[in-house]
């Protein structure tokens, strides 16, 4: 049997992937702008592939290109921090649920490591160090799972909401209510009990949603979506309005077309002319 041979990613993974990590780094943060000839000048490569890397993005909803009004990180609006909360907070739950059933024990031994070690920057009250913890304690879950998929979809959504929510650890409380409900989780999968390890994760995320509007309030307002501001809403709104106003109009036909159907006729009937 032949070695697999591992497949180099293409220009514009490479690109896409870059910006990715980048904007989950907080390095490029909603409303940035996103020139495509720059992009390409800096990685070296043709204008397509860099294209082809913010179209991506933009289904994942990741980058927004509006219509005369450029390509730039997209900006989310409170509604849309919570609504992508929640939905986080399912996809997490269920990631728990998996990795109790599929933990090895190197990873388990990991996973109490991790939590033993958040213990010295609960009692320090180090914001930093446990956010390094507690991003550690959750991908060695996403690892448990054993579901590639189910994992990046958790890591796609984080990667959106993060730059909303980097002051979730900003006091020792927080800290605190967040290492006894990974000390929940942990009891849970140690004992095997899969649906009980579900229920905590989930009240882990869920819990913070009451510090979800605390939270974004510290955000800088040019980071929030608004009905004024957002580039290329008003675009939008203005398509939206010439759309429902051409339907309302039944079958009226535009001048336009009714000068080309008489000049159609004429060419049909010269007779007439």
């Amino acid at each position: 049997m032949l070695p697999q041979v591992e497949r180099k990613p293409s220009a514009a993974e490479t690109v896409r992937m870059a910006l990715e990590r980048e904007i989950s780094d907080g390095a490029l943060i909603p409303g940035d702008s996103l020139d495509e000839d720059a992009l390409a000048l800096r990685f070296g490569v043709s204008r397509t592939p860099v294209r082809e890397a913010l179209l991506h993005l933009s289904v994942l909803g990741i980058v927004t290109i509006a219509p005369r009004a450029g390509i730039y990180v997209s900006r989310l609006s409170m509604p849309e921090v919570r609504a992508l909360t929640e939905m986080l907070a399912e996809l997490e739950a269920s990631c728990a649920k998996l990795a109790t059933r599929r933990i090895g024990p190197e990873e388990t031994a990991a996973l109490k490591q991790i939590h033993q070690e958040s213990l010295i920057y609960e009692e320090n009250g180090d914001a930093q160090g446990y956010a390094r913890c507690n991003a550690r304690f959750h991908e060695i879950l996403y690892q448990a799972c054993r579901n590639a998929p189910l994992a990046a979809e958790i890591a796609r959504i984080r990667s959106r909401i993060q730059v909303y929510r980097q002051s979730v650890f900003q006091n020792q409380l927080r800290i605190r209510r967040s290492r006894e409900d990974h000390e929940r989780i942990l009891n849970a999968i140690l004992a095997g009990d899969a649906a009980k390890a579900s229920e905590a994760m989930l009240d882990h995320i869920m819990g913070g949603l009451p510090d979800l509007a605390d939270m974004i309030s510290q955000v800088p307002s040019r980071l929030l979506s608004d009905d004024a501001g957002y580039p290329g809403r008003q675009d939008r709104e203005q398509l939206r309005k010439k759309t429902v106003h051409e339907q309302t109009q039944g079958l009226r036909i535009p001048a336009s077309r009714k000068l080309a159907a008489k000049r159609s006729q004429r060419t049909e009937n010269p007779s007439k002319r």
